[in-house]
């Protein structure tokens, strides 16, 4: 009890200017997104005081993606989930705290009801909006600077994550460390049980050795071919289809990057017998090299084109947390009926 109060109250005064000020300088980083973990120096363990009401036995040690020991409640009350809101909600943990700018893009408005946004500059979190919460724990992704990381773990116990872990494994590890191990494992096996219905439903547009390439224009207005990553999971563990031999030959020395950039020239090579391509937005409107791509001579004579088996999604097919994907498993065998 001493403790949480010393602690709360060094939150509420020096505590605050200071992260304040680290966050700051670290907001214009340019930071990126990796497909591989972060390279940091392992932080020392640093834990804050557990909820007003427990007890030592309540505390554990978990080890992190960044190989941290941090203490953490064993049923933490107070979440925040800074990138992880999607994974939050599919456990039904106590989430009140996550960035909006990136919850927006698989959670509804009313999902996101009730949870305070604590964004701040770029894709750092913000130090005030954390304190005033008061969390018992924080969950980050792996792509922070590290001296975000040592700040944002003054204000409680804070585990670092792999942003770019395959979904299922991310969802089993964020259940461990919220506490809900079982409820990890039975969303897992509801996915399961769903896909084994989908793969039958869509079995006439799927047959074996029929292929799938999934593209992106991006909003940097370059085009590119997704690996396994993106649109995988649906496309090729859960319906069935097989990637394209060209398509294996660009990923082979790098089967874990998450795209690889082509030209519209090279587009054919890479095409399959479906494919799917997202189409990126920027202030809410479809790119115009977009239309352009579509009306080009290149694209309408692919052989999918012209079968009618090309289809043109929205952006958040291009995401991979678990709702995404079961979302997916409803979508893209209504794309392939269409």
């Amino acid at each position: 009890m001493l403790k949480r109060i010393f602690y709360k109250s060094a939150c509420s005064s020096l505590l605050l200017v200071l992260m304040l000020s680290i966050l700051s300088g670290c907001g214009n980083a340019g930071t990126t997104l990796s497909n591989e973990t972060v390279s940091a120096t392992p932080a020392s363990t640093t834990s804050a005081a557990p909820a007003d009401k427990a007890s030592k036995s309540s505390i554990r040690v978990y080890k992190d993606a960044v190989s941290r020991e941090v203490e953490i409640p064993a049923h933490p009350t107070r979440i925040v989930a800074h990138y992880f809101a999607a994974e939050m909600v599919a456990l039904n943990v106590p989430l009140i705290g996550t960035n909006f700018q990136n919850a927006k893009l698989s959670l509804s408005l009313e999902q996101l009801s009730g949870i305070s946004d604590i964004g701040g500059d770029g894709v750092n979190p913000n130090a005030e909006k954390l304190v005033s919460l008061d969390p018992d724990l924080i969950i980050l992704p792996n792509f922070l600077d590290q001296k975000v990381v040592d700040a944002v773990s003054k204000i409680a116990p804070t585990v670092v994550m792999n942003y770019s872990e395959d979904a299922f494994t991310r969802l089993k590890k964020l259940g461990d460390v919220a506490g809900v191990q079982d409820a990890a494992s039975k969303w897992v096996s509801a996915y399961d049980a769903k896909v084994k219905q989908k793969k039958e439903e869509v079995g006439a547009f799927v047959k074996d050795g029929v292929t799938a390439t999934a593209f992106v224009l991006h909003s940097d207005k370059k085009l590119y071919v997704y690996g396994t990553q993106r649109l995988g999971p649906t496309m090729y563990d859960a319906l069935g289809f097989k990637q394209p031999d060209k398509v294996k030959q660009l990923f082979a020395n790098d089967p874990n990057v998450l795209w690889k950039e082509i030209s519209l020239e090279v587009l054919p090579e890479y095409a399959a017998d479906h494919i799917f391509i997202v189409s990126a937005k920027m202030d809410g409107k479809t790119v115009p090299e977009m239309d352009e791509l579509l009306s080009s001579p290149i694209w309408k004579n692919v052989p999918a084109v012209k079968n009618g088996k090309a289809h043109i999604v929205g952006t958040r097919w291009a995401l991979n947390d678990p709702l995404t994907l079961n979302w997916l498993l409803d979508e893209m065998p209504k794309a392939l009926k269409e």
